[in-house]
């Protein structure tokens, strides 16, 4: 059995998406139930928890969403309270603005942050952000939003616009997450509207560690 670290858990309709952390290998996995469904929204993994797992990898994957694993036992081990500096000491980091996430090939458009085949493919769909500025909670939608201002050149021009980022995780809310805290961002599930030309996935916030 490996143990695991819970570090994330977030919304996906009546599901919880829970992510994990190889403690011994500081991988990154994604805990799927073992039919391949993401677990239950009351599911026990909670963040901070540690469990020792036994899974296995799942017979098809679709990249950048290579951590998925098939859950096939559990067992509570503990409680980890300082994610943060657990964290820092395991994961590699991604500093500064957007761009510099998920191997550079995010497209940002109007104000919405993407992958897609035709840009190129990133090799994962978690990890974990110490942004160069602070991002502030937009609930004044259906869904809840972080939004950051960005400054890109084009044309031999610059332009400041602010990026919208979906919230999915399970934890309240904060008006302001400062600046060069750490955060998770992940890719959400390849998804096409009918005036897409191609699938994306859509960058969103997991959590963050204080």
């Amino acid at each position: 059995m490996e143990r695991v670290l819970i570090v994330a858990k977030t919304r996906m309709g009546s599901f919880a998406c829970v992510g994990g952390l190889i403690l011994d290998t500081n991988k990154s996995i994604r805990l799927l139930c073992p039919d391949g469904l993401n677990q239950p929204a009351d599911t026990p993994f909670d963040v901070g928890q540690v469990w020792e797992l036994e899974f296995q990898q799942p017979s098809k994957v679709a990249p950048p969403h290579i951590e998925d694993v098939l859950v096939t036992k559990k067992k509570f081990a503990g409680q980890q309270s300082n994610l943060r500096d657990i964290l820092l000491q395991r994961v590699q980091l991604w500093h500064g603005g957007p761009e510099q996430l998920f191997d550079g090939l995010l497209v940002i458009e109007n104000t919405r942050c993407y992958i897609c085949r035709s840009r190129g493919i990133p090799n994962c769909s978690t990890g974990y952000w110490l942004p160069n500025a602070s991002i502030s909670l937009n609930q004044n939608y259906k869904k809840q939003y972080y939004e950051l201002p960005h400054e890109f050149s084009a044309r031999n021009r610059s332009y400041q616009v602010t990026l919208s980022i979906p919230y999915v995780g399970f934890a309240t809310p904060i008006p302001v997450i400062p600046a060069d805290t750490l955060i998770r961002v992940s890719l959400a599930r390849w998804w096409q509207s009918i005036e897409m030309s191609e699938e994306r996935c859509y960058l969103q916030l997991s959590g963050w560690y204080l």
